[in-house]
């Protein structure tokens, strides 16, 4: 059981990863090529951003950008 749950949990962490880095790419890509990229990724994050801490945001919403981001630095140190 615990191998089991030592291997979903190293599975995740690689996802994460990949997705994360997969992310970092496409912004670095919006901004080399612009408005010529194919999706907006960065007024995306914006987006995501200004629910979590922008007009009508209630701090439930801060405490919870915290938690993803201190959970993403948690993995990254790994």
């Amino acid at each position: 059981m615990k191998n089991t749950l030592e291997t979903v949990k190293g599975l995740i962490g690689g996802v994460t990863a990949v997705l994360v880095s997969a992310l970092g790419l496409l912004v670095v890509a919006q901004a080399v090529f612009g408005e010529g990229a194919s999706i907006n990724v960065i007024s995306n994050l914006q987006g995501i951003i200004n629910g979590f801490v922008g007009e009508g945001a209630s701090l439930a919403g801060v405490i919870t950008l915290l938690l993803v981001v201190a959970l993403l630095q948690t993995e990254g140190k790994k």
